[in-house]
């Protein structure tokens, strides 16, 4: 992406708004998948992505910096782009390859799988994490369920927290006009059914990771 798709990508959202800010835009290793971000520092306005995005459409690409402009701004607009790259990013999982796994972490998706999903949802990476504050995340980018290594003695809540990750991957997110929502009424149902739910989560709670506790999403 070039600096001039920033403006381009800010005159189609604020059509009446000069654009006044000096635009930067950077590729980096450090993004998974299809991980962006934006920072504004005085009249300089950056966009931070993952290098994949350099094989993506432009359209989809505008759509990716106008959702992240009006996350900045916290403003409720909408585009063609913005839905193009929200569409994008729920259906992306389906063209990653599958080339990370853990047989621990692969048997306790299968037998979660067949109990809560029928067997419908599709096999993702896996990896373990270390060092930090989540206990569980699912990458939208990378179709990958990252646990923490803390939980690995634990299979009780391991199995809890890999069912709250696969429901990130059975409901994706709900979009509206400047926000997404992670956790719709639909998942908090589904994510209820859990045995024995409100028991574990008062367990996770008492989890002692190095930092702070809390889910990503």
């Amino acid at each position: 992406m070039r600096p001039d798709l920033l403006v381009e990508a800010f005159n189609e959202l604020y059509p009446d708004r000069p654009f006044s800010f000096t635009p930067v835009v950077r590729y980096s290793g450090k993004f998974k998948g299809f991980n962006a971000n934006i920072k504004m520092r005085g009249s300089t306005l950056t966009v931070s992505l993952a290098k994949q995005w350099r094989q993506i459409s432009k359209d989809i690409q505008l759509g990716m910096v106008q959702d992240l402009l009006v996350r900045l701004f916290k403003e409720k607009r909408d585009t063609t782009n913005i839905r193009l790259y929200l569409s994008f990013m729920k259906n992306v999982h389906l063209a990653v390859p599958k080339t990370k796994t853990d047989p621990f972490l692969a048997e306790t998706f299968e037998r979660l799988n067949r109990e809560f999903f029928d067997d419908m949802l599709e096999t993702p990476n896996f990896d373990w994490m270390d060092g930090t504050r989540t206990v569980g995340l699912y990458e939208y980018g990378t179709d990958t369920i990252l646990i923490s290594k803390h939980l690995a003695r634990d299979p009780e809540l391991l199995a809890y927290v890999m069912y709250h990750e696969m429901l990130h991957k059975k409901h994706k997110f709900a979009s509206k006009p400047g926000r997404q929502c992670h956790h719709s009424r639909a998942f908090r149902e589904d994510e209820a059914k859990y045995p024995d739910a409100s028991r574990l989560e008062q367990r996770l709670g008492r989890v002692r990771l190095p930092r702070v506790l809390r889910w990503l999403f």
